[in-house]
């Protein structure tokens, strides 16, 4: 997991009188963090901080103060610093879906004063917060924002269009000054939260809301990972919503689970290994990871990173050798097995390999990663489109593409029949905008998305998670391929990755994080600058 961490910082969190602003309050506390609770209602924050004291944080700073108003949020920086004497974060929680008293309405019927309330707070707080504590941490040259948006920011929703419209617009300005503060050292993030159990929810009016919402402490830990992260890596734009209950008939209804469960009573455990899904997981024992692409790269790191929490390790990959010096190495990192199975992730027989032999050997698979994948076919340099021949589209589609289908299809009756598992596909930044003179590239990481969200939607009711991961700048060896190219100089290792891809491995059963890319500080623009000290 990441190095640093908000241990002995200063942390400002507004919206902290309830919902995620309150267990962000109370979580960040629990690091060591020193809490300054910002919000409207005095004898709410009160209750906050008699929360941060139980949970073993210093009595915090507590200010009633509104978002809204210029004046509160720049004395929200002042008596910060005058406490202090730093603000390392901000954490800007507060926000609103309607205006009080507001119900469902068109936008055609919409008064304006409903608009104002909903902009107000949402985005012209954010505004206001971000502005009042950016002086002092481009003086110090470090710090960190994390502001939150929604799942109604990436995506609009009927009757709500100030919210959509608000958390839309958090999104844009929180990319803004990412751009404007990466070389002051200072680090801007937002995360969307689908619904969780908040005062929120109270005003979404007559609407009926399903069971099992999960609370907002999910959201807080999401945040406190990405408070975590190491000073040269971001996250751009992540989702954590909840998943729905296990249960109901899919695709593999009937004669799917019925193979899958014969799998299953036939296969010969090496150990018996605890089937338990914990609610608080902080470590991988009992669960079995399978990495294609293992050898080297992303999946070799998260080869590592799972045996060090205690997984048992599957490393996949195409040389044979190497998988079984990788595979000896990983066991030797602290995992609780390790199996070594040389495939081709183009040939439909050799996923079918890799599953038996894995039941056999660990009676089980939590998790499959899919690393594999190549840039372009070896030996080719970066190409228009109409020099493309069809055998080096083949080649990219078959790996990146096809590859992973084969994969998950491979595992899935086992996942199902466990009524549990989590699939994370590997696209890329490129699989979000194309780039010139890697069309073939392109087009599979687009499709890797596309594939993994139509996959989640057809086996989230048996309990199994299937997310795609976007990565940008990441120094491998994929790199290679773009010679006479240099690598980026902010490119960030491997591990980074990694760190994220056990994260999401260590999600409850009742959430999951949706489309995350993870980039350098200065991914979007690598001007010579000098890097900033932390």
């Amino acid at each position: 997991m990441p190095a640093s961490g908000p241990d002995g910082q200063v942390a400002i969190v507004t919206g902290a009188s309830s919902g995620i602003g309150r267990a962000t309050c109370v979580a960040l506390a629990r690091t060591g963090a020193r809490i300054v609770a910002v919000g409207r209602d005095a004898g709410r924050l009160a209750a906050t901080a008699a929360l941060v004291r139980e949970a073993g944080g210093a009595p915090p700073l507590v200010l009633a103060l509104d978002v809204r108003c210029e004046a509160d949020m720049q004395q929200m920086s002042a008596r910060t610093l005058q406490h202090f004497g730093r603000i390392d974060t901000l954490v800007h929680a507060a926000g609103i879906l309607r205006a009080p008293g507001a119900t469902l309405r068109m936008l055609s019927q919409l008064p304006v004063e409903e608009w104002d309330a909903v902009v107000d707070i949402n985005l012209r707080g954010t505004f206001l917060a971000n502005r009042a504590v950016l002086p002092a941490m481009i003086a110090a040259r470090r710090g960190d924002i994390v502001n939150l948006s929604s799942r109604s920011g990436r995506a609009g929703i009927a009757f709500d269009a100030p919210y959509c419209a608000s958390k839309f617009g958090v999104i844009g300005l929180s990319e803004a000054i990412a751009d404007e503060v990466r070389h002051h050292g200072v680090r801007v993030q937002v995360l969307a939260p689908g619904k969780f159990d908040t005062e929120v929810l109270q005003q979404t009016g007559p609407l009926p809301q399903p069971g099992g919402i999960p609370p907002p402490e999910r959201v807080a830990d999401a945040i406190v990972w990405m408070l975590s992260m190491p000073a040269d890596a971001r996250l751009l734009n992540p989702v954590i919503e909840p998943t729905r209950q296990p249960g109901g008939a899919g695709w593999t209804h009937g004669r799917g689970d019925a193979v899958a469960q014969a799998r299953m009573r036939s296969s010969h455990k090496e150990s018996d290994m605890d089937t338990s899904s914990s609610s608080a997981a902080r470590d991988l024992r009992g669960k079995v990871v399978v990495v294609t692409g293992g050898s080297g790269g992303i999946g070799l790191a998260t080869a590592r990173a799972s045996a060090a929490l205690g997984a048992a390790v599957v490393v996949a990959d195409l040389d044979a050798a190497r998988v079984a010096a990788v595979a000896a190495e990983v066991e030797q990192a602290g995992a609780a097995g390790c199996l070594g199975v040389a495939i081709d992730v183009r040939r439909e027989e050799d996923h079918e390999r890799l599953v038996k032999a894995t039941l056999e050997r660990f009676g089980r698979i939590d998790a499959l990663i899919v690393c594999a994948g190549i840039l372009r076919k070896r030996g080719t340099p970066p190409k228009v489109l109409v020099d493309v021949s069809t055998d080096e589209w083949d080649d990219v589609i078959a790996i990146n593409l096809k590859g992973v289908f084969l994969s998950n299809r491979a595992v899935l009756p086992t996942m199902i029949a466990q009524r549990s598992g989590t699939i994370i596909n590997l696209s890329s930044v490129q699989g979000l905008q194309g780039r010139a003179y890697d069309g073939p590239y392109c087009a599979s990481k687009f499709g890797v998305i596309g594939l993994s969200q139509a996959v989640a939607d057809e086996v989230r009711t048996y309990g199994v998670k299937v997310q795609a991961l976007m990565p940008a700048a990441v120094a491998t060896p994929m790199w290679e391929q773009n010679l006479p190219a240099p690598m980026p100089g902010d490119a960030i290792p491997p591990e980074r990755v990694a760190d994220l891809i056990v994260f999401m491995l260590l999600q409850p059963e009742d959430t999951m994080i949706v489309g995350p890319v993870i980039a350098p500080l200065g991914a979007r623009k690598r001007k010579a600058a000098a890097k900033p000290a932390q």
